[in-house]
């Protein structure tokens, strides 16, 4: 890991570049690993500067209070795969006025290719030309204290905000009211196969299939007991060995019948015997009599036992 630049020309590294920043600390861009060679040319942003411009164009802006680096880059984890995740904090009365005026705040930091709101959510997604992505969201002075200071970098906090994080972070526990839609999910899929196979639809059953593995993945996860689960794109590291593996061994969907039928009672086999696993522990209700009626469908349509292999 190397120190590229401080956001600040007046700021200074923290004093062991192996330890990671407190949410008090004044922040110094830590890029792990080499800088790929696209992102050697001098007229090419890369992510330390991109991080630099948003630092310097927030501070401009009276109503931004605090913000902190988020995410790997918050927690100290990333690579030079991630992206940056910028959490700052306004004012209750100008949240609003902020978010609003955060295109034209953007096009000042740096030009984007693609650019949204999530939905009616205080986050913004952007990627420039370069390809880098960075989030930008807004919290208000309330969220502080829900917030742990061990997951975040601080870029300035004028208001002193830090003093109201919390000093760790409790490890996620499963919730058992996901846990139960992601059963009643999972089973509304399967329930699906019988369609796909007696229309033909393999397209569409390869699709059928990528669902239940992403709701597998999803499943896994609710049984990761760390304080902050990450994003999307990583799973090593976090999954232990033998999911990952469970995962890695689950068959391709080609668009053949063989192997949908085949991509779905795999996807079940796992996700099943998990799911009441966790249910049981956490107290969620699982959906026994939806899961025995979809067993009895698919014996009955396709001829195939759910428990049997492929």
């Amino acid at each position: 890991m190397r120190l590229l630049r401080p956001c600040r020309p007046d700021s200074t590294p923290w004093g062991n570049a192996g330890r990671l920043p407190a949410a008090g600390d004044t922040l110094a861009v830590l890029v792990a690993g080499p800088i790929p060679p696209a992102r050697r040319s001098l007229d090419r942003m890369d992510d330390a500067e991109l991080i630099a411009r948003l630092d310097r164009e927030l501070r401009t802006d009276p109503r931004v209070l605090a913000a902190w680096l988020a995410g790997s880059r918050g927690r100290g984890d990333h690579d030079r795969y991630s992206d940056v995740d910028v959490w700052l904090v306004t004012a209750d009365a100008d949240r609003a006025g902020f978010l609003a005026d955060w295109p034209a705040t953007c096009d000042r930091i740096t030009p984007t290719v693609y650019r949204e709101r999530l939905g009616g959510a205080p986050v913004v997604t952007h990627v420039t030309p370069e390809w880098l992505r960075f989030d930008v969201s807004v919290g208000v002075p309330g969220d502080v204290a829900g917030r742990s200071g061990t997951g975040l970098a601080v870029l300035f906090d004028r208001a002193g905000l830090a003093a109201r994080l919390r000093p760790d972070a409790p490890p996620l526990a499963p919730d058992p009211d996901r846990i139960a839609a992601l059963a009643t999910e999972f089973l509304r899929v399967l329930g699906l196969l019988p369609v796909v196979v007696g229309r033909g639809e393999y397209v569409v059953g390869v699709s059928g299939a990528g669902l239940l593995r992403t709701l597998l993945v999803r499943l896994m996860l609710e049984d990761v007991a760390v304080p902050d689960r990450g994003g999307a794109l990583r799973l090593v590291g976090l999954l232990p060995p033998d999911r990952l593996a469970v995962l890695a061994g689950l068959p391709p969907a080609a668009a053949t019948r063989e192997s949908v039928v085949a991509a779905h009672l795999s996807c079940a086999q796992a996700f099943l015997p998990l799911g009441r696993q966790l249910a049981a522990r956490t107290g969620a209700v699982w959906p026994a009599a939806m899961e025995a009626a979809c067993r009895r469908h698919l014996a009955d349509t396709l001829g195939v036992d759910v428990d049997m292999a492929p």
